[in-house]
């Protein structure tokens, strides 16, 4: 399967797998790692719509290259740590800076 070409039912089913699995041990990671985050907004952050394509595409370019589902799993769900650590800093200091332009 590659991230260009339709997927075949079962190709789609190994797929969606994948996906719920990569979503879900980033989450539980997290929460471990932080258990001041609440486990449930993270599984509801990880599971939206764009997290999905964000997980998919990244799974399915690592397969491309040749790696194994797992080395393609950890690397996709090392780029979703990475992009939800930077989103969640690039928001503090939006918070930040608007909590300094509001001060007196």
């Amino acid at each position: 399967m590659s991230a260009t070409q339709t997927p075949t039912a079962r190709e789609a089913s190994d797929l969606g797998e994948a996906i719920g699995k990569i979503a879900a041990f980033a989450a539980m990671s997290l929460h471990e790692s932080f258990p001041h985050l609440d486990l449930e907004d993270l599984v509801v952050t990880f599971t939206g719509e764009h997290t999905q394509e964000f997980i998919g595409r990244r799974y399915l370019v690592a397969i491309e290259q040749g790696k194994a589902p797992g080395e393609a799993a950890g690397e996709a769900g090392t780029a979703l740590l990475h992009a939800w650590a930077k989103a969640r800093l690039e928001a503090r200091a939006q918070l930040d800076r608007e909590k300094d332009q509001t001060a007196p």
